[in-house]
């Protein structure tokens, strides 16, 4: 028989990883003033993979040493957090971090409607399709959809947030049926996968972007925040909860993160908060529920894998 771990035993990483990825929108915002959405996603990335090496060297781990491992790296690299790193960023240069941070939480959806396209043996119920549908009305009403394109709720913008999470959907089904197989540890192929996207990153900001003329210090301290924190630190201990506790567990974080990210931009940056905001939020969270069968009756007795 399976037991529950105390609460004082993970909680703490979940209130951690609660606020590092809320207030990653803030700080996304505040390093845009002196970087480019290229720029800023490698050096989150970066420091990202700097953190993750230096915890596999504690651990004694390795990172793969196999050419398929290392090119399924560098896709799942791409999709988890090349692409949805500089999309966030560029889209935050024209939306609000307020509205990235509640629009980021559609990601559940995005796995949904991947799973039913690309792994047929996976049954999708009743309750799952009605998620999706729930999920995509709020996505309608969180941008205003009614409105048009305007100064505070710009289409390119939310749509580059949202392409985001539909790589970050991607990501979760090409991890599932490319990665697992593999074998290798969590902490292992995120060390590959964030190295990778490092090398992808400096890359693209080598043809496509220009040395910034100046960086102050919160830029600095922002990407410093977001890559140790929000990305080198942050997915161990998300595996940890998963492993210690459910990947229902993990999954809850979803609601979390987009009202420290209202809050940061609201109190912090001064950032607007139409009327409908948090009716699409409310949606879209209503339609991850759904999608993934959270019962809150079971959510912390019941153990998950270390699948994303």
């Amino acid at each position: 028989m399976t037991t529950t771990p105390p609460l004082k035993t993970w909680l703490p990483s979940w209130i951690f990883l609660t606020l590092v990825w809320g207030m990653s929108f803030f700080f996304i915002k505040i390093s845009g003033e002196d970087l480019s959405p290229l720029q800023i996603a490698f050096g989150r990335v970066s420091l990202g993979a700097i953190t993750v090496l230096v915890i596999l060297l504690i651990m004694k781990q390795k990172l793969p040493n196999t050419k398929k491992a290392w090119v399924r790296a560098n896709i799942a690299g791409f999709l988890q957090h090349t692409a949805p790193f500089a999309l966030i960023a560029y889209g935050e240069t024209h939306v609000t971090s307020v509205l990235a941070g509640i629009g980021n939480a559609a990601t559940p959806l995005w796995t949904a409607i991947f799973s039913m396209s690309f792994i047929p043996k996976d049954k999708i119920s009743r309750n799952e399709y009605l998620g999706v549908l729930t999920g995509f009305v709020g996505v309608l009403i969180l941008i205003g959809i009614w409105e048009g394109n305007n100064g505070e709720s710009d289409l390119i913008g939310i749509l580059a947030v949202i392409l985001a999470t539909a790589c970050y959907g991607g990501a979760v089904i090409y991890t599932r049926s490319q990665v697992t197989e593999l074998g290798f540890s969590p902490s292992s192929f995120i060390g590959a996968q964030l190295s990778a996207s490092a090398i992808q990153l400096l890359i693209l900001c080598l043809f496509f972007t220009s040395i910034p003329t100046q960086v102050g210090s919160s830029t600095i301290w922002a990407i410093i925040f977001l890559g140790i924190f929000s990305t080198g630190l942050a997915f161990p201990l998300v595996y940890k909860i998963i492993r210690d506790v459910s990947s229902l567990a993990a999954a809850t974080i979803t609601y979390a993160t987009p009202i420290i990210s209202t809050l940061a931009g609201v109190v912090i940056l001064k950032e607007s908060l139409h009327w409908y905001q948090p009716i699409g939020a409310a949606l879209i969270l209503c339609g991850v529920a759904l999608v993934q069968g959270i019962s809150f009756n079971s959510l912390w007795s019941r153990r998950g894998d270390l699948n994303p």
